[in-house]
């Protein structure tokens, strides 16, 4: 009877690779790959909430609190008290901020291109349904119990 892994052995191995991928291109902008997934949240949503971005990337406000602190301090986002509600922050990008984002939907696809390599265009499709499929699993399953 054949063995059969785990899918949590590969997220993890993808998951590695991914950050020394993108650790090896970020250093020259002074971030990591820890900063890209908030990046990649306000090049869509640009002037939100902060703690809509942990709702987002599903992140405690902690982790995410950390991460703005550290673009703030790169300079590629702005915080603002929000002024209808004082207890809120609204994270915007800078122009600097801005700047990145080619840069980084470039690294992005290159990636996925990479992770892909050899794939039909419909194996290409098949496994980002899937991925996306577990990601909705994933999430469900941390809202109830029941899929714990």
């Amino acid at each position: 009877m054949k063995k059969h892994p785990t899918v949590s052995r590969f997220l993890s191995c993808l998951h590695r690779h991914t950050q020394i991928y993108f650790d090896r291109y970020l250093h020259q902008y002074d971030l990591s790959s820890g900063s890209l997934s908030f990046l990649m949240v306000l090049f869509h949503h640009d002037g939100i909430h902060q703690e809509e971005i942990s709702r987002k990337l599903s992140i405690d406000k902690a982790t995410t609190a950390r991460a703005i602190h550290k673009l703030l301090e790169v300079g590629y986002v702005s915080r603002k008290q929000d002024a209808l509600d004082r207890r809120a922050y609204i994270i915007s990008l800078t122009e600097k901020g801005r700047a990145l984002k080619p840069e980084l939907k470039r690294l992005s696809r290159k990636w996925s291109e990479k992770l892909t390599a050899g794939f039909s265009p419909e194996e290409k499709e098949q496994v980002f349904d899937l991925l996306e499929r577990m990601s909705r699993n994933a999430a469900a399953s941390k809202s109830n119990p029941r899929h714990r």
